[in-house]
């Protein structure tokens, strides 16, 4: 069954009527994807809202995570601390955490200079909480959302192509365990979204739920295929690779990366199977394109 926003929503009032706040509030959505996020301004909070299905250890080690590495100077959105209520809360739609609302600078964008050391700043300070993590499993993800697609009843036609590529990037996995970069804490969904610029030109970095011990070199996927499939031009692709001190298109895993980088891009898609011609439409040329080759690719859209 798809996850809706409205699902979302009902948790996020739940949890704020728990804390006092009349309900219906007004909540602004920030996003929807692998998680809800809703601004409560009056409050000063970010309303983080998980899948129901998400083990609320996980919500509980991320917010955990986050406190010691911002208590070492890392630049990050902070957890808000409500007394009396333990954090995450379990709701019949949706696991909940609360969080520090930051007012951003709709003119400022982080570059990709700025991106490549803000990478390499928090592979530097995370190490220090490489306890507080999991090791990285990068089809734990994948794989539920596939077999949910077929409790769904989603066309055999389109995962059967998917089902294909796992098994064949399954066996080449054990061998990106290590790479040129190393190993350590990884954000593993460090892209151009998930930093948030502040007024004085302040970024931070935003959403931890996938954080794991891995190889660096796969928080370094997200730029190339934003390169390959969103149209970074090369002077943005190589000001990151120079920040960060290391060009993934070197490694000899790198089309392994980028492949297993595309098919969880596809797969968090396929979760909004059925609610807009226009998303069906952007899952089929996905899946129609994924085993392209080279360094520049059929451009996709970014959700």
């Amino acid at each position: 069954m798809v996850w809706k926003e409205s699902d979302a929503r009902m948790a996020a009032f739940d949890v704020l009527a728990r804390i006092g706040v009349d309900s219906p509030p007004h909540l602004d959505l920030l996003r929807f994807g692998e998680n809800a996020l809703y601004a409560y301004r009056p409050g000063g909070l970010v309303v983080r809202v998980a899948r129901p299905q998400t083990p609320p250890a996980d919500v509980r080690r991320t917010l955990d995570f986050v406190a010691a590495i911002a208590a070492l100077g890392m630049e990050i959105t902070e957890p808000a601390v409500i007394p009396g209520l333990p954090q995450p809360v379990v709701t019949s739609t949706g696991v909940v955490s609360l969080w520090t609302y930051y007012q951003t600078d709709p003119d400022c964008r982080v570059t990709p200079f700025e991106l490549g050391g803000l990478l390499r700043r928090f592979h530097r300070i995370a190490a220090a909480a490489a306890d507080l993590v999991e090791p990285w499993e990068p089809f734990d993800l994948i794989r539920p959302r596939l077999a949910a697609a077929r409790r769904d009843g989603i066309t055999w036609r389109l995962l059967d192509p998917l089902d294909a590529l796992l098994v064949t990037l399954e066996p080449a996995v054990p061998a990106l365990r290590t790479s040129a970069v190393g190993t350590g804490v990884i954000h593993c969904d460090l892209h151009y979204g998930n930093v948030m610029c502040l007024p004085g030109h302040r970024h931070v970095l935003i959403d931890f739920d996938q954080i794991a011990y891995g190889p660096l070199a796969w928080d370094l996927v997200p730029n190339l295929v934003t390169y390959r499939r969103f149209g970074l031009p090369e002077d943005d692709y190589d000001a990151f690779t120079a920040a960060y001190g290391y060009d993934l298109r070197h490694s000899p895993h790198a089309d392994t990366f980028v492949a297993l980088r595309e098919l969880g891009m596809v797969t968090w898609l396929l979760q909004q199977y059925g609610t807009s011609a226009e998303i069906e439409n952007e899952i089929h040329l996905r899946i129609a394109t994924i085993g392209e080759p080279g360094a520049r690719a059929t451009p996709w859209r970014a959700y």
